[in-house]
């Protein structure tokens, strides 16, 4: 399989089961859940973090270069071709 095309459908596998791996944690959430079967248990738990809120930072603080870092990363994207002609073609009858 080119790996191009290898690529494309793992991308896809794995939001289909993000996807589902989603929805079985909303169930889970809910009151009165089954969270335990014969092999596994879920636990619940709540938990507090910290969040910077950057949006109360004064502009002059926002607009000032010595505050912020320029990060560099790779992006890979995919979308799928149109094949030759599929998307050309108009039937008129």
């Amino acid at each position: 399989m080119d790996p191009v095309d290898e690529f494309a459908r793992l991308k896809a596998e794995i939001r289909r089961l993000q996807d589902r791996a989603d929805a079985l944690r909303d169930g889970l959430l809910r009151p009165g859940a089954r969270l335990r079967s014969n092999a596994y248990e879920i636990t619940v738990k709540r938990q507090k973090r910290r969040v910077f809120n950057k949006d109360r930072l004064p502009e002059t603080v926002l607009a000032d270069p010595r505050y912020w870092d320029e990060r560099v990363s790779e992006v890979v994207t995919c979308r799928a071709l149109t094949h030759a002609g599929e998307a050309d073609i108009i039937l008129i009858e």
